[in-house]
């Protein structure tokens, strides 16, 4: 926000995050100016209705007329905002000559910023950028292409011994890095560039920046660019037509909410029958020796009697967000499950798996012979050297395998993990063809915890509350882009579970459109991986499909289930 004089002076300047509550925010910005003193309102395209306008302006047009303003020769200008960026190109003339922005993914924006500063759990992302700025030592590499995948990396530079101070550099090199190579800053004669948008008070980013493309980088009025230079437009055409004069700052504001608008029905599950998760027993192990507090949750299946040896077989996935077990009589009966964060140690998260099995047979009084063990997922091969496991098995074969020995019948298998996602067809029990999501993490189990994270809702809660919910369409290509959808309805007026809702069905339709090929989905569709313990997702599925989804209680643990000899 700016005010800008009749001769275009510059008062005063405002800058904050509206995390979707708009009209809130520009309450509280108004504050610090006078209603009285404004004869027009000048706003961006982008600038949401709600804020009452003489007249709205192209973003680039006004970025465009700011710069001219206060820099006679420029070659380029570099905008980095919340969810996009882009640079304007001008020619040695001063004349315009190109616009390249980023893609359907968001890395490179300030928005992965504000998630990772949120995961260290830092105030801001001011904060963020002040440590990244302190840095003088070596830097993590980090996967700033995602904001899901970075989680894992952070993790892993964490356990490495990085300090805070490399970790925020990391991140802030991956993001300038992003922004140079998408927009071949580094290879354009552009020079020099002028950075502005909220990024640009980054002073991380633009030393990286700076660096990686070898420019001269100019910073001032940060953030506020469009705002000046759409007051700039409104004062060559003449101020004051429709909106003024104002008394408060109420008045700069139209309706808080718009009429509600609809594009998914409510999620019920209507033709899918659900299982109860819970066997005889459940409950959470501490370990306590493995230098990682997370908790194994063990579920008891069968009855275990006391002062009895059992001869079991033994099955393990490590995956990249969670580490799972099972142990399976000589029938194959599940006799119990296991279940741990992987939390960037996988090592660990086994020990954690064997520490809790040892604790379960202590208490209960019974003996486990190993007949056999076999390892899967991601770090199956690892893994299956520490435990001395008889076969290392893929997770499409151990998924089919698992779905097969619960239905034989079935011939589509619908596998959502933490960071990957899975499509599977079958015929006569054999895998036909399966496919792997891309690099993207959208449509991943890390993408609803994310959202779910971003609105406030514990992750155990998420499914009561989306059911029964209609919802608006969200963006289902990347977590920040779903963000600036989210923030968009809620400033509209739609609950908090009702935008909940509308990832759900992203989820599905990120997952329908890019890993899954819909043609080839049968009439016995399982869907596997811990996601399936959301209701409210299978019910999305459902939905869509129009197909009962086979949801099994042991969905969490089919790969480990399915890998077992």
């Amino acid at each position: 926000m700016a005010e800008v004089t009749s001769e275009k002076e510059i008062g005063k300047t405002a800058y904050q995050f509206h995390h979707g509550d708009i009209p809130e925010t520009l309450t509280r910005m108004m504050n610090d100016f006078d209603p009285e003193r404004i004869s027009g309102v000048a706003a961006t395209s982008s600038t949401p209705s709600i804020l009452k306008a003489d007249r709205r302006y192209d973003n680039r047009i006004a970025v465009i007329e700011a710069a001219s303003r206060f820099h006679k020769k420029i070659g380029a200008i570099l905008i980095v905002g919340g969810s996009a960026y882009g640079l304007i190109g001008f020619d040695e003339n001063g004349r315009y000559r190109s616009f390249r922005t980023n893609t359907s993914c968001a890395a490179g924006t300030g928005s992965f910023l504000d998630q990772q500063a949120r995961r260290l759990n830092l105030e801001s992302t001011e904060a963020l950028s002040e440590k990244a700025f302190s840095n003088r030592e070596s830097i993590p590499k980090i996967a700033s292409r995602c904001a899901v995948f970075a989680k894992t990396d952070l993790v892993h530079a964490q356990q490495e011994g990085y300090t805070l101070e490399q970790i925020c550099d990391g991140l802030c090199y991956g993001l300038a890095k992003n922004i140079v190579d998408m927009l071949a800053l580094d290879r354009e004669p552009f020079n020099p560039v002028l950075f502005t948008g909220g990024v640009s008070g980054n002073r991380a980013v633009v030393r990286h920046i700076a660096s990686i493309s070898g420019k001269e980088i100019i910073v001032d009025e940060t953030g506020v660019y469009g705002a000046i230079g759409a007051a700039f437009l409104l004062v060559d055409e003449g101020v004051g037509e429709n909106v003024a004069p104002f008394k408060t700052a109420d008045d700069l504001l139209g309706p808080e909410t718009v009429p509600k608008k609809y594009f998914h029905d409510r999620l019920e599950l209507t033709l899918s029958q659900y299982p109860e998760f819970g066997g005889l027993e459940k409950y959470e192990y501490a370990a306590v020796d493995t230098g990682v507090s997370c908790p194994v949750e063990v579920d008891i299946y069968e009855t275990l009697t006391p002062a009895s040896d059992y001869e079991v077989i033994l099955g393990v996935d490590v995956g990249s967000t969670s580490t799972k077990a099972v142990l399976l009589n000589p029938d194959r009966r599940v006799l119990a499950g296991f279940y741990t964060a992987t939390a960037g140690r996988p090592v660990a998260a086994v020990q954690r798996l064997f520490s809790s099995m040892d604790d379960m047979a202590e208490k209960r009084n019974i003996g486990l012979r190993m007949m056999g063990a076999a390892t899967t997922g991601s770090g199956r091969k690892f893994a299956g050297k520490i435990i001395g496991a008889d076969i290392v098995v893929d997770e499409i074969t151990a998924h089919a395998r698992a779905a097969c020995e619960i239905d034989p019948d079935v011939d589509t298998i619908i596998e959502i993990g933490g960071q990957d996602s899975k499509f599977t067809t079958l015929k006569d029990g054999r895998v036909t063809f399966s496919i792997m999501n891309n690099v993207c993490a959208a449509g991943t189990g890390s993408f609803i915890e994310e959202q779910a994270r971003t609105l406030g809702c514990p992750l155990a809660e998420y499914s009561s509350r989306t059911e029964g919910q209609k919802s608006p369409i969200v963006s289902d290509r990347c977590t920040v882009f779903m963000e600036r959808d989210m923030n968009h309805y809620l400033s509209e007026g739609y609950t908090v579970d009702e935008v909940l809702a509308s990832v759900l069905h992203a989820i599905r339709e990120n997952y329908l459109t890019k890993v899954a090929i819909e043609g080839s989905i049968g009439n016995t569709v399982f869907f596997q991986g811990a996601t399936a313990k959301n209701r409210a997702l299978v019910a999305a599925f459902e939905q869509r499909l129009q197909k009962p989804i086979h949801v099994s209680k042991y969905c969490h643990l089919t790969g480990a289930w399915g890998a077992a000899p």
